[in-house]
Formats: C-alpha cells, structure tokens, sequence
C-alpha cells in the first residue's frame, strides 16, 4: 500500500469508526509535537516485513519509538494493513 493508499484507507475507517477516529486523532497529536516524524512514520509503515518496521524503529529516538508504536498498534488492531 501506497501512502496515499494508507491515507485513504485511514479517513475512511475515521469516518465509519468514531473510537478509531479518537485513537487515531490523540496518537496524531503526540506524532505531531516530534518534527519530522510524521514523514518517518509514514516510510516505516511502508516497509514490507516487520524485522524491516522495527529495525526502522529501533533507530527513533525513544519518544518517537513510543509515538510510531502507538500509531503501528491502532493500525493493527484495526485491521488497516500497510
């Protein structure tokens, strides 16, 4: 899945899923008082296996690492598959 794809595909589960929107909204929040990590978020969900993903995110720092988890876990638990 593209960028644009996951966006998409997150605006239309916010739209269908308010819990989700709430999730997804107070996550944005925290991703968003880190500069440059929205950008890195969106390269890491784009990676295609998941020793790549935390490789990736083994080299954020720490409060970074707990931002782009939170966002990783929603779009799991969601089903929103990258």
């Amino acid at each position: 899945m593209n960028p644009y794809q996951l966006i998409i595909a997150v605006q239309q589960r916010m739209q269908q899923d308010p819990n989700f929107a709430n999730k997804f909204n107070q996550a944005i929040i925290e991703l968003n008082k880190i500069p440059g990590l929205q950008q890195k978020v969106v390269q890491i969900a784009q990676l295609n296996t998941e020793a790549k993903r935390q490789e990736a995110m083994d080299k954020l720092p720490k409060d970074a690492r707990n931002a782009v988890a939170k966002i990783l876990s929603i779009l799991e638990e969601y089903n929103i598959h990258f």
